[in-house]
């Protein structure tokens, strides 16, 4: 499975503003949004090598600040040789690829995977993000 794909499987998603944090299971309307807005923007991206790896101390601070999305899974999942538990993103309009940081055996740490947007950004799935934060 893709890494994009694997999204669909997550139990819930987690919506991380400013530090503030909103979980939508998957009998939610709102995970619906989400999970929409996620594919549409996924739509012909193509997975690449990560820029760098996550390091849990490091990436818990960054989560505090910004917007954020995780997707939490009921079971660990492995996609590309690398395990998780959680796939998490830093949320930022004009990004035309990201890294989606794992987290598995307590922490976010080890090699990341990464999305390229190809001629599209994350400036839709921001707006659903924030649109469903307002509910």
């Amino acid at each position: 499975m893709m890494i994009e794909k694997v999204a669909s499987e997550a139990q819930a998603i987690r919506i991380y503003q400013d530090g503030a944090i909103r979980e939508y299971g998957r009998e939610s309307t709102q995970y619906g949004q989400i999970l929409r807005g996620w594919e549409a923007m996924t739509s012909g991206a193509n997975e690449m090598p990560a820029f760098g790896v996550s390091i849990d101390e490091w990436t818990q601070k960054q989560r505090q600040e910004g917007l954020w999305a995780e997707f939490l899974f009921d079971e660990e999942y492995t996609v590309s040789e690398m395990p998780f538990e959680r796939l998490l993103i830093c949320c930022k309009e004009e990004y035309s690829g990201f890294n989606i940081e794992r987290y598995y055996e307590g922490g976010y740490r080890g090699r990341c995977y990464y999305l390229d947007l190809r001629e599209n950004t994350m400036q839709g799935f921001c707006e659903c993000l924030k649109r469903v934060w307002k509910e």
